[in-house]
């Protein structure tokens, strides 16, 4: 796709090519595809009559007057809504009585950013005799101004006042974006799980909220409107139930901080308006200044206006558009003066640059098209969603896949034109929980799971750099890639395997690990070698290798890249790297033989059909080894290799000897090894950890890190060795073996003409985990020879070579074959 402006011609020719995309795929019975624009008012939204709300906010309808239909049951049940809020004089009794119950020494813990709002609650609260402690969460993009506020207005007060933050948080940001399209919903996360965490650490058993009251309408009251739920007591326990659930699907707050301290919303129980409180502010407070170093929708925060940005050019609308008419609908803003809140611009410079700190690509970026349409369909109860976007991204380049899937029983025209705006009031926005109270429909679609343990080690070692994580596997073929069917195919291989899209965060609980978006372009690059020497693009590749490695991140991703070599008069070659948290060794048997199936359909004339694939989250743990047969007691400790008593890194070069023995197995080199080194260093046994990447899996096809390595205690005999295979031994292992075989044999999918390049030991077989061990061993049959590659620290490496170890295990392993 090219970066031609998206003007309105353009938009229209996007719509209908994609449009046709998706009535060609069965079971469509009708579409109707709609670029968001990042301005409704301009693209001829209609607005509520009442209070302003755009058209273009989704789930509305509008009657004949044209009051929206949130207006309407605000009308018919005003009564009822506002039942929820409580009388002033509730407020001090319910925190004194909670903190009495607990014997605390503060009453509350107040959620302090130093804007007007949360800097009137502190007063209030303070005039109400309640022994308040504050906390602030800086997210790195805090308004100075606010900042000082906090400072000066506890200092004041004679307030203990707590400032934290995230040392994660910009990926916070990042999966907020992706996920809700603002920055809110994951700033917020963060607060409320550090303010729970502190004070369930402080024994103070309530945290108090500044959420205006068109923020608690929307936020915490609009889902049991919209279900016509209105009894305050059965709100109350589902709003609890909502929050253990907002926090068990993160895994970021022990259960017990949840249970223990409940959240209040201060204007639950004041229906003070704005300007009462910029009012009191003027008269009570010469200590707080309005801050200027803000977004535009806040009082205490710069970061905000990214939110505001990529919201309403992703999902169509201003993100603060729910909340704000609220406030007009219950009389604490006028429809002037809330049209000049939403409808004011971001700094659109300086949110990019914002959006570069963190990492989100700019949906103004003609590669995200895609993210900025939304599909209406009328189809079989068989065409999902997800079904005909894996369908449509076959026809589609990426960049204009949609992101937006709403299945509708119509399409609404007028005089035969698609009425946008109806077709918005047919899609119900998700319901809220973003503030940590709400209800959530499918609170299982965004869940975070524990990574398994061969994923932990891997992440506990080094959770940013994917480097020396990630296996690559250079492939060639006479007949080439072509790149426009290779993104096609890479594009279906992420739809179809959710392991190659999983995300990974570090909180209280540990590694999580979720579901995670495609996350803008399919990496698939292109790299010309053509005029360089063998030698020089063997040195290019190398680095090509090094640097795919390194733009692999584990917190929003690419786990996969991929990139097209052409060399010349050379076959052309197809450089693979994947992470090891996505794919083990027999992952990539299905990664490359799927790969191969929709490479073989596209030049058939078809569409890529990949064969059913199992869910990695949910497939179980494959199960702990277990006693293989018992070896004779052995008295005394097990081998210890020699080295230096300090952790040193893996040194850049490793040790390595050749046999001609091809069909040696796992067990075989195990035992060989076992020989040498006991004889070498004593001990008796050793225990070493093997995997076996020749094992093949059942016939899941399911793709993810499943391999585990079992744990060996080998005990050498006069004839062979005794090979005990348990779940845990009293002592660490000191040799992790992984045997390869031969790769060509067991990767390449049959009937494909493709080669494995030489050396293919050193990209795709190098140890995954090193330093797990005191040494990493790596067995790969090459040319028919059996390579044996010892990977260690430079002392103990110097001690292996010094007493030959690796060509005497290769002795032992040729001797046992010939006998």
């Amino acid at each position: 796709m090219t970066d031609q402006p998206l003007d309105a011609e353009r938009i229209e020719s996007v719509e209908r090519r994609v449009r046709t995309a998706v009535l060609d795929q069965d079971g469509v019975l009708d579409c109707a595809v709609v670029f968001n624009e990042a301005d409704p008012a301009a693209a001829g939204a209609r607005a509520c009559v009442r209070c302003g709300i755009s058209a273009a906010y989704p789930g509305l309808r509008f009657d004949s007057d044209g009051v929206c239909s949130l207006c309407a049951r605000y009308a018919a049940h005003r009564s009822a809504m506002h039942a929820y809020f409580r009388d002033p004089r509730e407020l001090a009794p319910r925190l004194r009585e909670a903190a009495r119950g607990r014997g605390s020494h503060y009453d509350c813990l107040l959620l302090f950013s130093g804007g007007k709002d949360s800097t009137y609650v502190l007063y209030q609260l303070v005039e109400l005799g309640l022994r308040v402690m504050t906390f602030t969460f800086d997210n790195g993009f805090i308004s100075r101004t606010a900042l000082r506020n906090v400072e000066s207005v506890t200092a004041e007060l004679g307030i203990e006042h707590v400032t934290a933050t995230h040392a994660d948080q910009k990926r916070i940001f990042l999966n907020s974006l992706q996920e809700h399209k603002s920055v809110c919903n994951g700033c917020f996360r963060s607060l409320l799980d550090l303010s729970t965490e502190l004070a369930h650490r402080r024994d103070i058993p309530t945290v108090v909220t500044g959420l205006s009251r068109g923020q608690i309408m929307d936020e915490r009251l609009s889902w049991f409107h919209e279900q016509g739920i209105f009894d305050v007591a059965e709100i109350e326990e589902k709003l609890r139930l909502g929050r253990e659930v907002y926090h068990r699907a993160a895994g970021t707050v022990d259960a017990a901080a949840v249970n223990a301290v409940q959240v209040v919303d201060y204007f639950r129980y004041s229906a003070v308006t704005k300007e009462d409180v910029r009012a009191f502010l003027r008269e009570r407070s010469s200590f707080w200044a309005q801050p200027t170093d803000t977004g535009f929708c806040s009082s205490n925060c710069m970061i905000n206006d990214v939110g505001t940005y990529v919201h309403a050019a992703e999902r169509g609308f201003h993100n603060y558009e729910a909340p704000t008419r609220w406030e007009v609908r219950l009389g604490h803003l006028d429809v002037a003066e809330a049209d000049a809140e939403l409808r004011a611009p971001v700094e659109t410079a300086q949110v990019k640059r914002m959006l570069a700190r963190i990492g989100y690509p700019d949906p103004a970026d003609a590669d995200r098209t895609g993210a900025r349409l939304a599909v209406y369909y009328v189809a079989d109860p068989s065409a999902s969603g997800d079904r005909l976007a894996a369908a449509v991204a076959d026809a589609l380049p990426p960049a204009l896949v949609p992101a937006q899937w709403v299945r509708v029983a119509e399409i609404p025209r007028v005089a035969g034109a698609v009425d946008r705006w109806a077709l918005r009031g047919m899609h119900r926005p998700k319901a809220p929980g973003s503030r940590g109270g709400g209800v959530t429909a499918d609170a299982d679609s965004d869940r975070s799971v524990a990574v398994r343990p061969v994923q932990r080690r891997i992440l506990d070692g080094d959770p940013v750099r994917a480097a020396h994580r990630a296996r690559a596997l250079f492939l060639t073929s006479e007949s080439g890639f072509p790149v426009a069917d290779l993104k096609r195919v890479w594009l279906q291989l992420l739809l179809h395997h959710e392991a190659l899209r999983l995300r990974f965060g570090h909180g209280d609980q540990g590694w999580r690990q979720s579901r995670g978006g495609l996350g803008g372009a399919v990496h698939v690059s292109r790299v010309d070698l053509t005029g360089q020497d063998p030698d020089a693009q063997g040195r290019v590749l190398r680095r090509l290798t090094d640097r795919m490695r390194a733009r692999l991140h584990v917190d929003r991703g690419p786990l996969l890249r991929a990139a097209v070599v052409d060399r010349g008069a050379r076959p052309a070659g197809l450089l693979i790297v994947v992470h090891e948290l996505a794919a083990d060794v027999e992952s990539w048997r299905v990664l490359l033989a799927d790969l191969a199936l929709g490479l073989g359909q596209l030049r058939a004339g078809s569409d890529v059909r990949l064969p059913p694939a199992a869910s990695f989250l949910d497939h179980p743990a494959e199960p702990a080894g277990v006693e293989d047969e018992a070896g004779p007691e052995v008295a005394g400790a097990g081998c210890v290799l020699p080295g230096s008593p300090a952790p040193e890194p893996i040194a850049e070069e490793s040790l390595e000897a050749r046999c001609p023995v091809r069909a040696a197995t796992a067990r075989d080199v195990a035992a060989a090894i076992a020989h040498v080194l006991v004889e070498e260093f004593g001990g008796g046994r050793l225990v070493a950890d093997v995997l076996d990447h020749t094992t093949r899996r059942p016939a899941t096809r399911v793709i993810g890190p499943l391999a585990e390595a079992d744990r060996w205690v080998v005990t050498p005999l006069a004839r062979g060795a005794s090979v005990v295979r348990v779940a845990s031994a009293a002592e660490p292992a000191r040799v992790r073996y992984e045997h390869f075989g031969d790769p060509a044999a067991a990767l390449l999918p049959s009937g494909v003409a493709w080669t494995l390049r030489d050396t293919v030991w050193r990209d795709f077989a190098g140890p995954v985990h090193p330093g797990d061990t005191d040494v990493t061993i790596t067995g790969v049959v090459d040319a028919g020879e059996l390579v044996l590659t010892w990977w260690c620290p430079a002392s103990v490496g110097t001690r292996l070579a010094a007493a030959h170890i690796p060509e005497r295990v290769a002795r032992r392993l040729i001797g046992e074959q010939a006998g």
